[in-house]
């Protein structure tokens, strides 16, 4: 309906009408439209309470269907599978899935224990919501995550006064950038009920020469990272009531405060940046109680003197000891100090290669006679130290040998090689890594054949022909190269020894070849069982 059609059609009715007679048909169009208007309303109110009529028979059908379904989610597994995002606005998120998953997350606080994580250049948003936040995840433990601190204080102040108002449940705390002094100030001020783990990093000076007991109110730290001097701990037991502080890990700078550390409480210890041998002797010596240690030292410029008493660890099981740049130096001492008379599993590194001594690894050995594990990276011992540090480890069942180019050779893999009749060296070595460079120089056939003499098939062993005196291989880790580098592929009877044992059930997890430099390397998936 076009109003140009309107407009000719109320000029034709109205051409022999008066003024007065249009008014009067204006006033009955005018009365038509407010009973039409009026029906219209009446209508739409019938078509609204129809539609939630509607709408709510869709809501029982869904509801019906539900309650009838083959299978609900229950809402513990609903909580389990929120509780998989790994920050706290996840669970933010999704609260505003819809009511029901929002009444879900705010009765389950642990899906609000992810890391806080507050950067304080960009800043958190209003104090308001981080205080919402952290209500909502009691009483449980949070980790805290710190970084930016900026120069002036009281720019930080209100999300720190937030954050140390439950410093009793902080679970771990890491500071990613170094922190102001006054921080540790405000840190040593709270409790710590629930500190598991911190990351300080550098601790700054500190004013005053007394000792600051930074984790006196913490019960429960197991591992610490701190870059700090030595010199910056007490080395004096029993300088704390005992607690259940388990695993400290600390690097060096030079430092003016001290901190008391309850040493004898440890269980895992990192010391690094290269803490002077003496010095990391020292606090070893305070540490009777650990299972865990790694300690990154300098090597002496010259033989020390002998120490009085050997530091007795009779926990220990794994020991980490990495020796930086050193050139003729000596690190053997280090050992000849420590007795660690359950220790299992023992790793060197080496910054650069320095003297070995058969006969103080040997003594060293005599006093850990359960070793089950040796990884060596750079050492300068030979093939001949090398089998005769293996002929001490009776019980070794790894061994990894990296970039120590004089004792990967022919006569360490014809040691390693097993046969019948002859008194295996190393009877339950199951997993082997030898990774050379580009001195290492091995006979492929010799290789190969190391390879096959300590793996059988099932098959073999359920029929009693297979070794009994001698683990049969898990796993067998190849890097070398080989002596025919001026070849341009390896020989096709090396070929078919491989071949052969891919044949029999030897799985290949990865097979490197690079023919510009020779390499050749292999992993091995032997088996899990072996024959002793």
């Amino acid at each position: 309906m076009s109003v140009a059609a309107i407009l000719l059609e109320q000029r034709t009715r109205t051409e022999t009408k008066s003024r007065t007679e249009i008014q009067q048909l204006i006033e009955e169009s005018s009365s038509e439209i407010r009973s039409v208007e009026s029906q219209i309303a009446d209508f739409e109110s019938r078509l609204t309470s129809l539609v939630e009529r509607r709408d709510r028979e869709n809501l029982v059908v869904d509801a019906l269907r539900h309650l009838i379904s083959p299978i609900q989610l229950p809402v513990e597994l609903l909580e389990q599978q929120l509780g998989q995002y790994t920050h706290f606005q996840d669970a933010y998120r999704v609260s505003h899935v819809c009511s029901h998953w929002r009444e879900i997350a705010f009765g389950a606080p642990h899906l609000w224990t992810g890391p806080v994580d507050i950067d304080f250049r960009v800043g958190f948003g209003d104090v308001y919501e981080l205080r919402t936040w952290l209500s909502r995840s009691a009483p449980m433990s949070v980790p805290i995550i710190l970084a930016g601190f900026l120069p002036k204080k009281d720019l930080a102040k209100p999300v720190l006064d937030e954050l140390f108002a439950i410093s009793s449940r902080w679970r771990s705390l890491s500071l990613r950038e170094s922190a102001p002094a006054w921080f540790f100030t405000r840190l040593v001020e709270h409790p710590l009920e629930s500190l598991e783990k911190a990351d300080l990093g550098t601790i700054p000076d500190l004013e005053g020469t007394s000792a600051l007991p930074l984790f006196g109110a913490a019960p429960l730290l197991r591992k610490l990272n701190v870059v700090a001097n030595p010199r910056l701990f007490f080395f004096v037991s029993n300088l704390f009531a005992p607690r259940r502080v388990r695993h400290v890990r600390h690097t060096s700078t030079l430092l003016n405060a001290r901190l008391d550390m309850p040493w004898m409480q440890l269980s895992g210890l990192t010391l690094q940046e290269g803490a002077a041998p003496d010095v990391s002797l020292d606090i070893l010596a305070q540490c009777a109680n650990l299972v865990t240690v790694s300690v990154v030292t300098f090597p002496w410029t010259s033989l020390p003197p002998s120490r009085t008493e050997t530091i007795t660890l009779p926990h220990l099981r794994v020991l980490e000891l990495d020796f930086l740049h050193g050139a003729d130096k000596r690190f053997m001492p280090f050992l000849n100090a420590i007795s660690a008379p359950a220790l299992t599993r023992l790793l060197l590194y080496f910054g650069s290669y320095l003297p070995w001594s058969v006969s103080a690894f040997t003594t060293f050995q005599l006093r850990s006679p359960h070793l089950t594990s040796l990884e060596l990276c750079y050492a300068s011992l030979t093939s001949d130290d090398l089998r005769a540090a293996l002929s001490h480890a009776p019980l070794l069942r790894d061994l990894n040998v990296y970039a120590c180019p004089d004792c990967v050779d022919d006569a360490l893999v014809r040691a390693l090689h097993y046969e019948r009749g002859s008194a295996p060296l190393v009877p339950r070595l199951r997993n082997l890594s030898l990774r050379g460079n580009s001195s290492t120089k091995l006979s492929e056939y010799i290789l190969a054949s190391l390879i096959a003499s300590r793996w059988w098939t099932d098959a073999e062993e359920k029929a009693g022909t297979a070794p009994t005196d001698v683990a049969r291989w898990e796993r067998v880790e190849l890097q070398v190269q080989p002596q025919w580098q001026l070849q341009s592929s390896f020989s096709q009877k090396f070929e078919d020894i491989v071949a052969d044992l891919k044949r029999r059930g030897l799985a290949t997890e990865q097979e490197l070849r690079d023919p510009h430099s020779r390499i050749y390397a292999i992993v091995f998936l032997a088996g899990r069982r072996g024959g002793c």
